[in-house]
């Protein structure tokens, strides 16, 4: 039998019209007895105690209301599920009933996530695989309570151990949300049993998103851009990228990642649609100085600036030369020179900015404690800055 996934069995759940009754009467089922970390109700819900016989016969809820297409929700309660689809219905179920009111304050969602991690690990109701598709956004709070339990099990409550750490980890790992990803990489380094780090730091890899983008030299300062513009090393060096890119199609893609280990950058270089090196650059996330997105426009007041220095100086210069040179000077020559050195400029301004900026994209600047600065140009601007809010949470781990 097809098993539907956790967003289809939601979705096919909350478009039924008994559903808010079925979610209520599992989620005070449920809750009750983990509250109580009920030993009768361990492995499945059959021969439930008194007070949950009760709460089920008081809900007044017939079987033909019970009965749903993944099966007969007061069955499932009182004998047990029957196959994987009476389990994704208690999970969802449950799911849908503590969305209607999820606790706001921080310690009670640390302890629904201790009843949720503790109903998947001891009976069949496993509702954290069903989180991200019933709360939504407000997931995000479960998730961190969640990860509390993988990282410290005993340290949320005496009787938790290895298991409920273990079933913890396995539902951060299995989600997609952006929260859960970030409590991979804090669990990866962070986790007190062996099990939970090997887990997570394998759902980084297996989940690791990935930023495409193009290797680039990273900005010149002001003194180093100043210094080559006067020289007009920084016209000669600009054109010759510009040559390298439109005649021999040089490029150098690459791509960016956070792994187990840290950053993770790998890199091509390509001439003619040849691949002429490759490699791979690992930046531990302990040894990093900084990084940063570039802003729009970035350092666009000091290519302002430069340009109005060389501007002014050509006609400055340009009065003082008409005014005492003889026939035959080299007025015309020095006017070429400030051509080259505002070209060198607008050039260098293209490629290390206004290219990315035009086309909505960005820079990334990977500042390491060792080595040069690593410059990755043409990144979405959104995803990079996910990244970087995961950079910065797995630096606080």
């Amino acid at each position: 039998m097809e098993v539907d996934s956790a967003s289809e069995v939601v979705d096919k759940l909350r478009a039924a019209t008994d559903t808010p009754t079925l979610s209520s009467l599992v989620t005070r089922v449920a809750l009750a007895s983990a509250v109580l970390r009920r030993p009768d109700l361990a492995s499945k819900f059959h021969a439930p105690a008194a007070e949950s016989l009760a709460t089920i016969q008081a809900a007044g809820v017939t079987p033909e209301q019970a009965q749903t297409a993944f099966g007969n929700a007061l069955n499932a309660l009182e004998h047990g599920p029957e196959g994987p689809a009476e389990r994704q219905l208690l999970g969802a179920l449950l799911a849908i009933g503590i969305a209607k009111a999820l606790p706001e304050p921080e310690g009670e969602r640390d302890a629904l996530a201790a009843d949720l991690v503790w109903l998947a690990t001891h009976t069949s109701i496993d509702a954290l695989g069903f989180l991200d598709a019933a709360l939504q956004e407000q997931a995000a709070g479960m998730w961190e309570a969640v990860a509390h339990v993988a990282r410290d099990p005993e340290a949320v409550a005496a009787e938790f151990g290895r298991a409920e750490g273990l079933i913890a980890a396995a539902a951060i790992a299995a989600s997609k949300s952006e929260i859960a990803h970030r409590a991979r990489l804090h669990l990866s380094h962070a986790a007190t049993d062996s099990g939970v780090r090997a887990l997570a730091a394998g759902a980084v890899t297996a989940n690791a998103e990935r930023l495409e983008g193009e290797m680039s030299l990273p900005p010149f300062g002001p003194v180093v851009t100043t210094l080559l513009m006067l020289s007009l090393l920084l016209f000669v060096f600009q054109a010759g990228r510009l040559l390298l890119r439109l005649v021999l199609a040089f490029k150098r893609p690459a791509s960016i990642s956070i792994g187990p280990n840290g950053l993770e950058l790998s890199q091509r270089t390509e001439l003619l649609g040849k691949v002429l090196r490759e490699r791979s650059i690992v930046v531990p996330l302990g040894s990093l100085v900084r990084v940063t997105r570039e802003t729009r426009y970035a350092r666009l007041g000091m290519y302002v600036g430069l340009m109005a220095l060389v501007l002014g100086s050509y006609f400055g210069m340009g009065l003082f030369v008409d005014a005492v040179r003889v026939p035959g000077g080299s007025a015309s020559l020095f006017g070429l020179a400030i051509v080259m050195m505002v070209l060198g400029l607008m050039l260098d301004f293209t490629f290390s900015n206004a290219a990315d900026t035009v086309r909505g994209k960005c820079r990334m600047l990977v500042v390491p404690q060792r080595g040069r600065t690593l410059c990755l140009g043409s990144l979405d601007p959104a995803r990079a800055d996910a990244m970087l809010a995961t950079i910065a949470e797995a630096a606080r781990a």
